[in-house]
């Protein structure tokens, strides 16, 4: 999981999803779950809204649209962060709506939703708060634990299904990756070649599990880093806080 920063949308889009809203609110609070799985299949919300909403997620997302959840790639389903049956004054709320993988959006995450006994949800919302808060993901192993025994990364880890299957081993592939391209960056600006720099940056942020990428560089900056890295190559944590590296992430 990744912090993401969450834009406003064109004024057109923002007022056709205030009108699906109000709409929603005149059903009765009992009919309101059946009624929002209506109102999300029809033709004319799944041309002018659910597309738009759609495209305007997949720009927002790191990588290569990756998922909100695990941070795969190729994420294709919008997802409501809190369920329609849960809350469906929620079904067309902008800060509601995730980009997610169709593993994320039906196995894992699904209709599950928590509270976190007070305003919010147990599970991290990457639109609302930083998952480095509650989540540490361990670039070997490709695992994720929970900081400290966050209850919500706990949960976040459960629910999305984060150390399920082959995702760790495929997070462990992507720093073994990421890590080559750091040094073929460092060759590169050694060489003058700027061009094969943005190449290997670009590589880098739109490779699957972009997560990897980001908490690599989260982790360069903690007063753990030299642990955290000592079996790398020598070179590794410089280069995750080369400062120039890090504006080309915008970091």
């Amino acid at each position: 999981m990744i912090r993401i920063v969450r834009p406003r949308l064109p004024t057109e889009l923002e007022a056709s999803l205030l009108v699906l809203t109000q709409e929603m609110a005149r059903t009765p609070v009992t009919e309101r779950g059946e009624q929002a799985e209506r109102m999300w299949e029809r033709k004319t919300v799944r041309r002018d809204v659910y597309r738009p909403v759609r495209e305007a997620l997949e720009d927002m997302a790191p990588g290569v649209d990756c998922c909100m959840y695990c941070g795969n790639h190729l994420a294709d389903t919008v997802d409501h962060f809190v369920p329609k049956s849960q809350c469906g004054l929620r079904t067309f709320y902008w800060p509601n709506l995730l980009l997610a993988c169709s593993t994320c959006n039906t196995r894992f995450k699904g209709n599950k939703y928590r509270s976190d006994g007070l305003v919010g949800s147990l599970l991290v919302d990457p639109t609302r708060e930083d998952p480095f808060d509650h989540l540490d993901l361990g670039l070997a192993s490709g695992v994720y634990r929970p900081v400290e025994d966050s209850p919500k990364g706990e949960w976040t880890i459960k629910v999305c299904g984060l150390n399920e299957g082959k995702r760790p081993r495929v997070r462990a592939e992507a720093w073994l990756n990421l890590a080559d391209d750091l040094e073929g960056w460092a060759r590169a600006r050694a060489d003058g070649d700027r061009k094969n720099m943005r190449r290997k940056v670009y590589r880098m942020r739109t490779q699957p599990f972009a997560d990897v990428c980001y908490a690599a560089l989260h982790k360069a900056v903690s007063g753990d880093a030299p642990r955290i890295f000592a079996a790398e190559e020598p070179g590794v944590l410089e280069l995750l806080r080369d400062g120039e590296l890090r504006a080309a992430f915008q970091v």
